[in-house]
């Protein structure tokens, strides 16, 4: 099996606690992953929109999206919250990059992270809620789209750490066409799906420059104040960006 391919299941392996096996993985496994990201997210939105249906009609539109939400984090093991959290304390904390750098790897949270964190999950859950009967779609897309647009940016700006032998994302984190062309493949091929299923141009339009701001304002924040991305702060954008792609969906 061709690596890339076989790095659509170590992608599942990284980015959630699916039990999908394939261990040990060859090295050059990793460095292909990111291009299934948001593929995963895509499949991830799929599994919480199921369960929206599932749900008792009883259940509040809030309800419904604060037990997805939940699910959700459940499933990846709350991986990019905690990369939110990370970033809001390193550059909330920090006065240079050294300073950054060391909160970072500091696994406790502070003050910024968990009100980071706190602020982000609401927002997600208040806008699939303002969705309604439209949830699904907020889900497939929000989960799906922010992280191509993490990958965006991966191919944007370079890896912070790479000289940092313990970092996780080390071998994840390679920048290069592969990624920008797989991040646009994956946007233009969602957003048009979505849009045969019943999307607005509108919506898929704002979706995007909703993304597109997002992205450039932090990529900028970022390598003005690191030079560069951490694993971290790619989990910040992803997260990020979902509540910009959900606030064009309610907005349009």
């Amino acid at each position: 099996m061709p690596v890339w391919l076989r790095a659509f299941r170590a992608a599942f392996t990284f980015l959630t606690r699916i039990p999908v096996g394939g261990f040990p993985y060859p090295k050059d496994t990793w460095k292909w992953i990111s291009i299934w990201f948001p593929l995963v997210g895509l499949l991830l939105g799929g599994i919480a929109a199921g369960v929206v249906i599932l749900l008792p009609s009883a259940l509040s539109f809030f309800s419904q999206a604060l037990l997805v939400v939940g699910m959700g984090m459940l499933i990846t093991g709350g991986f990019h919250e905690d990369g939110l959290g990370d970033t809001a304390d390193a550059l909330g904390g920090a006065y240079d990059r050294e300073g950054v750098l060391r909160i970072l790897k500091d696994s406790r949270i502070g003050a910024f992270g968990a009100l980071a964190i706190l602020i982000v999950i609401l927002l997600r859950v208040s806008l699939l809620a303002d969705l309604e009967t439209e949830m699904w779609i907020g889900l497939l897309l929000g989960q799906s789209i922010s992280r191509a647009i993490s990958v965006l940016q991966l191919a944007m700006i370079p890896y912070a750490r790479r000289e940092d032998e313990k970092s996780k994302s080390r071998d994840v984190a390679i920048s290069g066409p592969k990624q920008a062309f797989s991040a646009i493949f994956w946007i233009t091929t969602i957003l048009l799906g979505a849009v045969y299923l019943g999307l607005s141009i509108y919506a898929a339009i704002a979706i995007i420059a909703c993304s597109m701001i997002t992205l450039l304002i932090l990529s900028w924040r970022f390598y003005r104040r690191l030079g560069g991305i951490t694993g971290d702060f790619l989990g910040c954008t992803q997260q990020i960006s979902e509540v910009a792609i959900l606030f064009a969906l309610v907005c349009t």
